[in-house]
């Protein structure tokens, strides 16, 4: 009675987070000041999209990302044999666990006719595909001991994920041994499919003690092998058609020695009932728990490879779109995956900011798509880390869930800068946002703006100067080789930059080898407020070509890092 309502209680938990999970691919959205249509019309727009691809050729472009995507998960076996190993153990394991045991008496007993959970071979691979399941667990927790230096974040949801899909598997395993040690079961079978003589069950109990591993208290081992030899034959006759030998169960088996120990402190019925409750405790907590974790990409990680599949990387259909976007934040499972393969890895260390990462960043545009507020601090560095995304798609390639994290992190670039501070990373070249306005042509040039008049507000241009500009006595940059130059100005002659305009110095107020005579007087600030070190291409031709080795490409980097420290540093002098 107890189990059934814990049963149900899992059962209504599950589905209740498995409604709220789906209703906020409809009502979720990453601008929430800008919610393009009502979740009715989302939703409408997911069906119709459903029903044109049912009734299309798309059909089986479906059946082919089924099998290749989402069973064979071609994107990790090209990235990583370990990974693949340890999800292919883990998901079939855990599958055909659930079919073959958790649903016997729904898929095993309507498709065997002959099933019974003590013969072969369900006895033996309700073994294999528990022991699939651990091993699996033990090589992603491996991975991620192995890997934690190459940028693999885990929180602790990742580990009580591992646990609980663990912790079912073992618990079971271990629950089945005491059951094969256990001399009340044992009785218990005798009395309801037996009908035996004293002397005939003293027989057949020394052939269980013998072969099949029970515990009894009545028989002394090493038994007689007359002994054994006799209770085969009563074993044959009476239990051989419905119980396969107990060795069989390998795994179970070999876990006897752990359960005798237990049944030896709190007795033989004590054991079955404590490995009983811990087995199915992880069962209904990990059934209860799945929606809300990161678990709930088994439902949102095929839904979301299909609609890949279907509309690929690029989509004019705003609300599917849309849809896909939500759809593919609930799809990701922290693997990180794209974090290894991130172009923009190398700022990770640089910048002490994890948000750089981009399993990070989708952990929290999570919470900011469910509407959840974010303090000051946590929105400045996932802020500067969308915009030290280069915009590569690496991410999006490598991802095993097939999310499409390049339109996501364009589209939360700008969603962050509502309400907001200016972004300064807009202004370097460690972003190319610019090549991706055509989606967002207004929020960009709005936010373009934003970071242009910071600046202004920071720092003073050439042209701001009426008076003569004199000596300084400024602190000195680390790079002094600018000390070397006597304005050949062939630094500006070669820049590829410089000649992209016709009136190079009202866009880039200071050119090359202005910027280096600024510093040459000591005047950093004036250098620091030039346009020209942010347009910069960094194709280091100026520093390549100056004949006294001047490092202009590498003062420049000097010059932005000093920059953006005194903008943070709220200096305004």
């Amino acid at each position: 009675m107890t189990f059934n309502v814990l049963l149900v209680l899992s059962v209504l938990i599950c589905l209740a987070g498995v409604f709220i999970r789906c209703k906020g691919w409809f009502t979720q959205t990453i601008f929430p000041s800008a919610q393009p249509a009502p979740p009715g019309e989302r939703a409408s727009a997911a069906f119709k999209g459903v029903i044109s691809t049912l009734l299309s050729n798309k059909l089986l472009t479906i059946i082919s990302s089924f099998f290749k995507d989402l069973l064979f998960q071609q994107r990790v076996f090209d990235k990583s044999s370990l990974r693949w190993t340890a999800h292919t153990l883990i998901f079939f394991g855990f599958i055909s666990l659930l079919l073959m045991h958790g649903m016997e008496s729904i898929f095993s007993e309507k498709i065997f006719s002959d099933y019974m959970p003590t013969l072969n071979p369900y006895l033996f691979l309700r073994n294999l595909f528990g022991l699939m399941v651990l091993v699996g667990v033990g090589l992603a927790v491996y991975r991620r001991i192995l890997f934690s230096s190459k940028r693999l974040k885990s929180y602790p949801s990742d580990w009580i994920a591992l646990i609980l899909v663990g912790g079912v598997a073992l618990s079971g395993m271990l629950y089945e041994g005491t059951r094969i040690t256990s001399y009340s079961v044992f009785m218990e079978m005798v009395d309801e499919y037996g009908a035996f003589e004293d002397e005939e069950l003293v027989q057949l109990e020394s052939y269980w003690v013998a072969a099949n591993g029970l515990v009894s208290p009545n028989v002394k081992t090493p038994v007689a092998a007359e002994m054994v030899e006799l209770g085969r034959e009563a074993n044959s006759m009476s239990c051989i058609e419905c119980h396969t030998a107990n060795g069989s169960a390998f795994a179970s088996f070999t876990l006897r020695p752990v359960t005798r120990i237990v049944s030896g402190v709190i007795g033989d019925r004590g054991a079955l009932g404590f490995f009983w409750l811990l087995h199915i405790g992880f069962c209904l907590t990990l059934l209860a728990w799945l929606p809300f974790s990161k678990m709930f990409h088994i439902i949102a990680a095929p839904i979301n490879l299909f609609i890949r599949s279907i509309m690929g990387k690029e989509s004019d259909e705003t609300l599917n779109a849309l849809n896909r976007q939500m759809v593919g934040l609930s799809a990701c499972t922290h693997c990180g995956s794209c974090s290894v393969e991130c172009s923009s890895s190398m700022f990770y260390e640089s910048f002490n900011n994890d948000f750089i990462l981009p399993s990070e960043k989708i952990q929290f545009l999570k919470n900011i798509a469910a509407g959840e507020q974010i303090g000051p601090a946590t929105r400045k560095k996932l802020q500067e880390g969308l915009y030290v995304c280069t915009s590569c798609d690496r991410c999006t390639d490598i991802c095993p869930s097939g999310i499409n994290l390049r339109e996501i992190f364009i589209q939360s670039r700008y969603a962050l800068l509502e309400g907001g501070s200016p972004e300064k990373a807009l202004l370097s070249h460690f972003s190319f946002p610019l090549a991706l306005a055509r989606y967002n042509g207004n929020n960009h040039l709005a936010a373009l703006k934003a970071v242009e008049d910071l600046f202004k507000k920071t720092f003073q241009k050439l042209t701001d100067i009426v008076q003569p500009i004199s000596l300084a006595t400024e602190k000195k940059l680390a790079n002094v080789s600018y000390q070397s130059c006597y304005s050949c100005q062939r630094c500006t002659n070669i820049c590829p930059v410089v000649r992209s305009y016709d009136d190079p110095v009202a866009k880039l107020d200071l050119l090359p080898h202005q910027l280096i005579f600024m510093l040459g007087i000591g005047n950093s600030k004036l250098a620091m407020g030039s346009q020209m070190i942010w347009s910069c291409s960094t194709c280091y031709l100026c520093q390549e070509h100056c004949p006294n080795q001047v490092e202009l490409t590498d003062i420049f980097y000097g010059l932005k890092n000093e920059a953006l420290k005194k903008i943070d540093s709220g200096d305004r002098s």
